[in-house]
């Protein structure tokens, strides 16, 4: 059976039975005797047990009555508990946020503005989880991480985008490689030569394939790679083209290396803050996400444009 008592007559109970007295409890609730006492006979009502022996002289708490008071005094304290914590996590002065992040974001967005948030907040913690596009928006939908720092999907009925920026594709490829002389290279001089592109799970391999596509190209590459790195490794030994997120390249070592940007698309990747739709961030999680924004705004670079967005 559901019993519907009050926080206010929790308290008005409390200090009644602390005080035996209703006039000093009423005092202390800052309300009239007789308030008091209409407040006492709800609660008694609500509960169907009588709280307290009265006279006209003394007060006295029935068997009743003595026993709720232990068990109420602890769960006021509890909720008492659990409303300071819930401030204390508003306020930043503790609790913790998970994250998402592309790798190729990771290290250049994410980990910067988790030191940032440490350095602010140092009572709060911060996890990060690395994983492919598809994997990230999994995580978010099931509630595994708040929200992700990913490439930007097609509408979803359940997922919040609010894009961060958007990149361009480079096409990386050996010193001195004959496609190396321009800045700027189109589609059908980089689609004739051997391509290490990475899988399909990869959040550029969609864009990449568009384009070789519309110029009448194969979309199949001469090599396909999961990890980034080793798909540099492979355009070092000599072995073809890459053509990779330009984030991705900016925390990598390039020595012995040529990029030049694509035309006829310019190929484009639009990276975005995911989050569930039906979801509010927490405090932690919304104040790192206002970071990485700002840590975007701080490490723009040619090919890369900033695009401010709010969760």
């Amino acid at each position: 059976m559901r019993m519907r008592v009050t926080l206010r007559q929790v308290e008005g109970f409390l200090a009644a039975a602390d005080s035996l007295s209703f006039s000093r409890a009423a005092q202390k609730l800052h309300v009239t005797q007789s308030a008091f006492s209409q407040l006492i006979r709800e609660m008694e009502t609500a509960l169907d047990v009588r709280l307290f022996d009265r006279t006209t002289r003394k007060v006295v708490l029935t068997h009743a009555g003595h026993s709720l008071m232990f068990k109420m005094r602890s769960g006021l304290m509890a909720i008492e508990e659990a409303c300071l914590d819930a401030q204390a996590i508003s306020r930043l002065e503790k609790g913790h946020a998970s994250v998402g992040a592309l790798p190729s974001l990771a290290s250049g967005y994410v980990v910067p503005a988790m030191g940032d948030l440490q350095r602010q907040y140092p009572q709060v913690t911060v996890s990060m989880r690395e994983a492919q596009n598809a994997d990230l928006l999994d995580m978010v939908l099931q509630s595994k991480v708040e929200f992700s720092v990913c490439a930007h999907v097609p509408a979803s009925q359940d997922l919040s985008f609010e894009t961060l920026f958007a990149e361009e594709l480079v096409a990386v490829m050996p010193a001195g490689h004959p496609l190396s002389g321009k800045a700027r290279q189109t589609w059908k001089r980089i689609g004739r030569v051997p391509l290490i592109l990475m899988t399909h799970h990869s959040s550029t391999r969609r864009t990449i394939a568009e384009a070789l596509l519309e110029n009448g190209l194969s979309d199949e590459p001469a090599y396909e790679v999961a990890s980034l790195q080793t798909a540099l490794s492979m355009v070092r030994a000599g072995l073809g083209v890459a053509v990779m997120p330009l984030t991705a390249l900016l925390e990598m070592n390039l020595d012995g290396l040529a990029t030049c940007r694509l035309s006829n698309p310019v190929p484009l990747r639009r990276i975005a803050l995911c989050r569930r739709r039906d979801r509010l961030l927490s405090a932690a999680a919304s104040e790192i996400s206002l970071l990485i924004q700002q840590r975007v705004r701080r490490s723009l670079h040619p090919g890369i444009s900033f695009v401010p967005g709010k969760l």
